[in-house]
């Protein structure tokens, strides 16, 4: 989190928010739900389980320590809890710890707004990785000597108690969701674990609606890519810059005086300015299509794919990443001023920009690429160090925001009319609104 990242995005509707809030206030059920309860599911019952710490606390299910009595009181009642839903409530000593979230406190992450952040803890089961640490360790419990020492007998019996070695295997991604803007943000694209994370919020009270992105053709995201192309500004500067990286090397390029342009052609190969103010920049990897009937190469040097483009009539872009800017004017050291591109967003744009099996639109390559600039500015302005909630809530601002400028960008370049519905939009699937656990 806070840097580039994968981000699967999928409905919330609002009006579950009540339920959610009320799920959040029952110690037994947030017990049941916790990393503290899905350790104890995986290592007594060996099963995969995924369980949740609150957002500023990733690792809160190792404050509290827990008796092996109270190890399987607790994993027996999350599973009670998670298949019908337990009666009972927990013993005190498990409930009275301090080794999960129990408030809506704990997970809110602005006081008045409906935001909340959390971990989703996954602890899945799998074959250990290092066999020789497990057989040495068998070794020295069982005979009492190295296994490079065993008799071949011996080493039989040692090799046949590894022989199913498994591993907890924890892994946990953090999620945000969003009541206002009804929309939940996953930074995974596993799709078990998306949907174990979703079959957990639903089981809080929280009504996940399946989503996708959709601007109506099946091959709009080429369309958006290749119509950027067609109107990019500074064409003739893309194409001697790639005529320079034929004849020198990298570091034998001289540089543009022009700083601002230097950035554009070193970075990209299109830029184009969208009737709204915002800039798109095409950059690799990226993969270009000589010929309708090619397969398509890829490429990674802006130079490189300019070359290609250029190859062919035909040519065209088929997956690239795009970066979002904005022109702002600064202040310079004597008292003037300079115009400076500011990125807002990148992300890869390709034909897996939808996960349909789970309902979820994604950002795959997504990156703030400015936000931990302006975080550390406004530190260094004000003196002071944003709290642990004021990080997640920025993000979660910033994640907001980038994804509706990159909805009306997308709309911008399809020429969408606005009636029409288009962006991240609510899945047709039979006649259900929301997900089931």
């Amino acid at each position: 989190m806070f840097g580039r990242g994968n981000w699967a995005i999928v409905g919330l509707v609002k009006e579950s928010l009540e339920a959610f809030r009320i799920s959040l206030e029952n110690q037994s059920r947030m017990a049941a739900s916790s990393q503290m309860a899905a350790s104890a599911v995986a290592r007594l019952y060996g099963a995969d389980a995924l369980g949740i710490n609150p957002y500023s606390a990733p690792r809160l299910d190792e404050e509290q320590e827990l008796t092996q009595e109270q190890k399987a009181e607790l994993a027996r009642h999350a599973i009670a809890e998670q298949e019908n839903g337990a009666d009972e409530n927990l013993p005190a000593g498990i409930l009275d710890g301090q080794g999960y979230g129990r408030s809506e406190e704990s997970y809110q992450i602005h006081p008045t707004l409906p935001w909340y952040g959390l971990w989703a803890v996954s602890n899945e089961w799998k074959k250990a990785s290092d066999l020789p640490s497990i057989k040495e360790q068998q070794s020295y419990v069982l005979l009492e000597r190295p296994y490079r020492f065993l008799q071949a007998t011996d080493k039989k019996t040692v090799d046949q108690e590894t022989l199913n070695a498994t591993a907890i295997v924890r892994a946990q991604v953090p999620v945000l969701l969003d009541f206002n803007e009804g929309r939940v943000y996953i930074e995974s694209t596993n799709k078990k674990l998306i949907h174990s994370i979703i079959v957990r919020l639903c089981q809080l009270g929280a009504e996940i609606i399946p989503v996708a992105w959709s601007y109506g053709a099946p091959n709009w995201t080429e369309a958006i890519l290749n119509r950027l192309y067609e109107k990019t500004q500074y064409g003739d500067d893309f194409a001697k810059r790639a005529e320079e990286a034929k004849r020198f090397k990298a570091n034998e390029i001289e540089k543009l005086e022009d700083r601002e342009l230097e950035a554009i052609v070193a970075r990209f190969f299109s830029m184009t300015e969208l009737p709204g103010g915002i800039w798109v920049g095409i950059s690799g990897p990226a993969r270009i299509r000589l010929h309708d009937a090619a397969p398509p190469i890829a490429v990674k040097a802006p130079t490189s794919a300019t070359t290609l483009l250029n190859m062919t009539s035909d040519a065209g872009i088929v997956t690239a990443a795009l970066t979002f800017q904005e022109l702002v004017t600064v202040p310079t050291k004597d008292g003037g001023e300079r115009r400076i591109r500011r990125d807002l967003a990148r992300i890869d744009l390709n034909d897996r920009i939808n996960l349909s099996e789970v309902g979820a639109a994604m950002l795959r390559g997504f990156d703030l690429s400015t936000h931990r600039k302006d975080v550390q500015r406004e530190i260094r302005q004000t003196k002071q160090v944003p709290s642990i909630p004021q990080f997640w809530g920025a993000w979660l601002l910033q994640l907001n925001n980038a994804v509706r400028t990159i909805e009306g960008a997308f709309r911008e370049v399809l020429d969408v009319d606005g009636d029409r519905q288009a962006g991240i939009v609510p899945m047709q699937i039979s006649e259900m609104a929301a997900v089931a656990p």
